[in-house]
Protein backbone atom coordinates (compact mmCIF):
# COMPACT_ATOMS: atom_id res chain seq x y z
CA UNK A 1 0.00 0.00 0.00
CA UNK A 2 2.85 2.36 0.84
CA UNK A 3 4.47 1.74 -2.56
CA UNK A 4 1.15 2.38 -4.36
CA UNK A 5 0.73 5.65 -2.43
CA UNK A 6 4.24 6.76 -3.36
CA UNK A 7 3.67 5.96 -7.05
CA UNK A 8 0.34 7.79 -7.02
CA UNK A 9 1.96 10.83 -5.44
CA UNK A 10 4.73 10.74 -8.03
CA UNK A 11 2.18 10.66 -10.84
CA UNK A 12 0.36 13.64 -9.35
CA UNK A 13 3.61 15.60 -9.13
CA UNK A 14 4.53 14.72 -12.72
CA UNK A 15 1.08 15.66 -13.95
CA UNK A 16 1.21 18.95 -12.06
CA UNK A 17 4.69 19.69 -13.43
CA UNK A 18 3.49 19.04 -17.02
CA UNK A 19 0.47 21.27 -16.53
CA UNK A 20 2.69 24.07 -15.23
CA UNK A 21 4.93 23.81 -18.30
CA UNK A 22 2.02 23.96 -20.74
CA UNK A 23 1.28 27.64 -21.42
CA UNK A 24 -2.25 28.92 -21.87
CA UNK A 25 -3.34 30.62 -25.07
CA UNK A 26 -4.20 33.83 -23.20
CA UNK A 27 -0.87 33.89 -21.35
CA UNK A 28 1.02 33.55 -24.62
CA UNK A 29 -1.08 36.21 -26.34
CA UNK A 30 -0.71 38.63 -23.41
CA UNK A 31 3.06 38.15 -23.34
CA UNK A 32 3.41 38.93 -27.04
CA UNK A 33 0.98 41.86 -27.08
CA UNK A 34 2.68 43.36 -24.02
CA UNK A 35 6.04 43.01 -25.77
CA UNK A 36 4.95 44.45 -29.12
CA UNK A 37 2.70 47.19 -27.75
CA UNK A 38 3.84 47.52 -24.16
CA UNK A 39 3.73 50.55 -21.94
CA UNK A 40 0.35 51.67 -23.24
CA UNK A 41 1.71 52.46 -26.73
CA UNK A 42 -1.15 50.62 -28.43
CA UNK A 43 -3.75 52.56 -26.44
CA UNK A 44 -2.04 55.85 -27.38
CA UNK A 45 -1.78 54.98 -31.09
CA UNK A 46 -4.66 56.84 -32.75
CA UNK A 47 -3.52 57.94 -36.21
CA UNK A 48 -1.83 55.63 -38.72
CA UNK A 49 -0.36 56.57 -42.07
CA UNK A 50 1.34 53.98 -44.28
CA UNK A 51 1.62 52.59 -47.78
CA UNK A 52 0.61 48.95 -48.22
CA UNK A 53 2.71 47.47 -51.01
CA UNK A 54 2.61 44.06 -52.64
CA UNK A 55 5.68 42.79 -54.46
CA UNK A 56 6.07 39.81 -56.77
CA UNK A 57 9.53 40.21 -58.30
CA UNK A 58 8.42 43.80 -58.75
CA UNK A 59 5.85 46.08 -57.15
CA UNK A 60 2.38 45.02 -58.28
CA UNK A 61 0.16 47.07 -55.95
CA UNK A 62 0.50 50.19 -53.81
CA UNK A 63 -2.14 51.71 -51.53
CA UNK A 64 -1.25 54.81 -49.46
CA UNK A 65 -3.59 54.98 -46.46
CA UNK A 66 -4.54 57.04 -43.41
CA UNK A 67 -6.65 55.87 -40.50
CA UNK A 68 -8.07 57.43 -37.34
CA UNK A 69 -8.86 54.61 -34.89
CA UNK A 70 -11.07 56.86 -32.76
CA UNK A 71 -13.32 58.54 -35.33
CA UNK A 72 -13.25 55.74 -37.91
CA UNK A 73 -12.09 58.07 -40.70
CA UNK A 74 -10.08 56.24 -43.34
CA UNK A 75 -8.50 57.35 -46.61
CA UNK A 76 -7.01 55.16 -49.34
CA UNK A 77 -5.95 55.56 -52.95
CA UNK A 78 -4.51 53.32 -55.63
CA UNK A 79 -5.90 51.20 -58.44
CA UNK A 80 -8.91 48.92 -58.39
CA UNK A 81 -8.67 45.33 -59.71
CA UNK A 82 -9.89 46.64 -63.08
CA UNK A 83 -6.92 49.03 -63.22
CA UNK A 84 -8.86 52.25 -62.73
CA UNK A 85 -7.27 54.75 -60.33
CA UNK A 86 -9.42 55.72 -57.37
CA UNK A 87 -9.28 57.75 -54.18
CA UNK A 88 -11.73 57.36 -51.32
CA UNK A 89 -12.37 58.82 -47.89
CA UNK A 90 -14.83 56.84 -45.81
CA UNK A 91 -15.94 56.50 -42.24
CA UNK A 92 -15.98 52.84 -41.23
CA UNK A 93 -18.44 53.54 -38.40
CA UNK A 94 -21.02 55.70 -40.18
CA UNK A 95 -20.69 54.55 -43.79
CA UNK A 96 -19.97 58.06 -45.09
CA UNK A 97 -18.04 58.13 -48.36
CA UNK A 98 -16.69 60.51 -50.97
CA UNK A 99 -13.94 60.22 -53.52
CA UNK A 100 -12.94 59.95 -57.14
CA UNK A 101 -12.65 57.38 -59.93
CA UNK A 102 -10.18 58.23 -62.72
CA UNK A 103 -9.96 61.72 -61.20
CA UNK A 104 -13.71 62.31 -61.53
CA UNK A 105 -15.84 62.77 -58.43
CA UNK A 106 -18.02 59.74 -57.74
CA UNK A 107 -21.57 61.00 -57.66
CA UNK A 108 -24.19 58.36 -58.41
CA UNK A 109 -25.44 56.12 -55.58
CA UNK A 110 -24.08 53.06 -57.37
CA UNK A 111 -20.61 54.61 -57.78
CA UNK A 112 -20.51 55.69 -54.14
CA UNK A 113 -21.65 52.27 -52.96
CA UNK A 114 -18.94 50.49 -54.96
CA UNK A 115 -16.35 53.03 -53.85
CA UNK A 116 -17.23 52.46 -50.19
CA UNK A 117 -17.20 48.68 -50.56
CA UNK A 118 -13.77 48.62 -52.16
CA UNK A 119 -12.29 51.11 -49.67
CA UNK A 120 -13.82 49.21 -46.75
CA UNK A 121 -12.35 45.92 -47.99
CA UNK A 122 -8.92 47.55 -48.13
CA UNK A 123 -9.41 48.92 -44.61
CA UNK A 124 -10.34 45.52 -43.15
CA UNK A 125 -7.53 43.69 -44.95
CA UNK A 126 -4.67 46.18 -44.72
CA UNK A 127 -5.10 47.33 -41.11
CA UNK A 128 -5.34 43.66 -40.13
CA UNK A 129 -2.09 42.87 -41.94
CA UNK A 130 -0.44 45.84 -40.24
CA UNK A 131 -1.51 44.98 -36.69
CA UNK A 132 -1.92 41.16 -36.87
CA UNK A 133 -0.13 40.14 -33.64
CA UNK A 134 -1.39 43.17 -31.72
CA UNK A 135 -4.99 42.11 -32.40
CA UNK A 136 -4.72 38.62 -30.89
CA UNK A 137 -6.57 39.64 -27.71
CA UNK A 138 -9.41 41.42 -29.54
CA UNK A 139 -12.88 39.88 -28.98
CA UNK A 140 -13.35 38.44 -32.51
CA UNK A 141 -10.37 36.09 -32.02
CA UNK A 142 -11.09 32.74 -30.38
CA UNK A 143 -7.78 31.45 -28.98
CA UNK A 144 -6.52 27.95 -28.17
CA UNK A 145 -2.99 26.68 -27.60
CA UNK A 146 -1.84 24.51 -30.52
CA UNK A 147 1.33 23.09 -29.01
CA UNK A 148 5.06 23.63 -29.50
CA UNK A 149 7.13 23.33 -32.68
CA UNK A 150 10.87 22.66 -32.75
CA UNK A 151 13.58 22.73 -35.37
CA UNK A 152 16.90 20.91 -35.67
CA UNK A 153 18.78 23.91 -34.28
CA UNK A 154 17.01 23.78 -30.93
CA UNK A 155 14.60 26.66 -31.48
CA UNK A 156 11.11 26.31 -30.01
CA UNK A 157 7.93 28.13 -30.95
CA UNK A 158 4.56 28.02 -29.22
CA UNK A 159 1.64 28.10 -31.64
CA UNK A 160 -1.75 29.62 -31.06
CA UNK A 161 -4.76 28.74 -33.16
CA UNK A 162 -6.90 31.82 -33.72
CA UNK A 163 -10.34 31.57 -35.28
CA UNK A 164 -12.35 34.51 -36.63
CA UNK A 165 -15.96 34.09 -37.73
CA UNK A 166 -17.56 35.73 -40.74
CA UNK A 167 -19.26 38.75 -39.18
CA UNK A 168 -19.58 42.46 -40.09
CA UNK A 169 -16.85 44.49 -38.42
CA UNK A 170 -14.62 41.47 -37.80
CA UNK A 171 -11.08 41.08 -39.16
CA UNK A 172 -10.86 38.80 -42.22
CA UNK A 173 -12.52 35.51 -41.30
CA UNK A 174 -10.42 32.36 -41.17
CA UNK A 175 -7.98 30.41 -39.03
CA UNK A 176 -4.55 31.76 -38.10
CA UNK A 177 -1.51 30.25 -36.38
CA UNK A 178 1.02 32.71 -34.95
CA UNK A 179 4.43 31.15 -34.26
CA UNK A 180 5.66 32.74 -31.03
CA UNK A 181 9.33 32.32 -30.16
CA UNK A 182 9.59 30.78 -26.72
CA UNK A 183 12.86 32.65 -26.16
CA UNK A 184 11.77 36.16 -27.16
CA UNK A 185 7.97 36.21 -27.28
CA UNK A 186 8.12 37.61 -30.83
CA UNK A 187 5.87 36.42 -33.65
CA UNK A 188 8.25 35.10 -36.31
CA UNK A 189 5.70 33.39 -38.56
CA UNK A 190 1.96 33.71 -39.09
CA UNK A 191 0.25 30.87 -40.95
CA UNK A 192 -3.17 31.70 -42.31
CA UNK A 193 -6.10 29.89 -43.83
CA UNK A 194 -8.57 32.57 -44.90
CA UNK A 195 -12.24 31.73 -45.24
CA UNK A 196 -12.80 30.58 -48.80
CA UNK A 197 -9.50 28.74 -49.09
CA UNK A 198 -10.18 25.15 -50.19
CA UNK A 199 -10.18 22.60 -47.39
CA UNK A 200 -7.36 20.58 -48.96
CA UNK A 201 -5.13 23.62 -49.44
CA UNK A 202 -2.38 24.08 -46.84
CA UNK A 203 -2.21 27.32 -44.85
CA UNK A 204 -0.29 30.25 -46.32
CA UNK A 205 2.99 30.65 -44.43
CA UNK A 206 3.85 34.29 -43.74
CA UNK A 207 7.36 35.03 -42.40
CA UNK A 208 7.89 38.27 -40.46
CA UNK A 209 10.99 40.41 -41.14
CA UNK A 210 12.29 43.90 -40.36
CA UNK A 211 10.75 44.58 -36.99
CA UNK A 212 10.91 48.28 -36.12
CA UNK A 213 9.76 50.24 -33.08
CA UNK A 214 7.40 52.99 -34.25
CA UNK A 215 5.79 55.22 -31.61
CA UNK A 216 6.38 52.48 -29.07
CA UNK A 217 4.86 49.70 -31.21
CA UNK A 218 7.10 46.92 -32.50
CA UNK A 219 5.90 46.13 -36.03
CA UNK A 220 7.24 43.90 -38.80
CA UNK A 221 7.56 46.08 -41.89
CA UNK A 222 8.04 43.23 -44.36
CA UNK A 223 6.21 39.91 -44.61
CA UNK A 224 7.15 37.16 -47.04
CA UNK A 225 4.70 34.50 -48.19
CA UNK A 226 6.82 31.37 -48.31
CA UNK A 227 6.80 29.54 -51.63
CA UNK A 228 4.64 32.15 -53.38
CA UNK A 229 7.41 34.56 -54.39
CA UNK A 230 5.32 37.36 -52.91
CA UNK A 231 5.81 39.81 -50.08
CA UNK A 232 3.98 42.66 -48.36
CA UNK A 233 5.65 45.86 -47.17
CA UNK A 234 4.55 48.78 -45.03
CA UNK A 235 6.38 51.88 -46.23
CA UNK A 236 6.43 55.35 -44.65
CA UNK A 237 4.72 54.14 -41.46
CA UNK A 238 3.74 56.98 -39.13
CA UNK A 239 1.85 56.47 -35.86
CA UNK A 240 0.68 59.45 -33.81
CA UNK A 241 -1.34 59.95 -30.60
CA UNK A 242 -3.43 62.66 -32.34
CA UNK A 243 -4.69 63.05 -35.89
CA UNK A 244 -3.07 65.92 -37.82
CA UNK A 245 -5.47 68.76 -38.50
CA UNK A 246 -7.10 68.43 -41.92
CA UNK A 247 -5.75 64.94 -42.52
CA UNK A 248 -9.01 63.72 -44.05
CA UNK A 249 -10.14 66.83 -45.91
Amino acid sequence: MRIVSILFAALLIASSSFAQKTPSADDLAHRTVDLLGGGGALERARYFSFTFKVEKNKEVASFPQQWDRVTGDYHVKGRRPDGLPFEATINVKTGAVHGTIEGRAAGSPDELKKLFQFAYERYVSDTFWLLMPLMMLDPPFQRVYDGPRNDSCGHTWDLLKLTVEVKPGNPPAGVYWPWISRDTGMVEEWDMKPAGLKADQPPIEVIFYDYRRVAGLLISLRREMRGLNQSVRFDDLVILPETPKGAFK
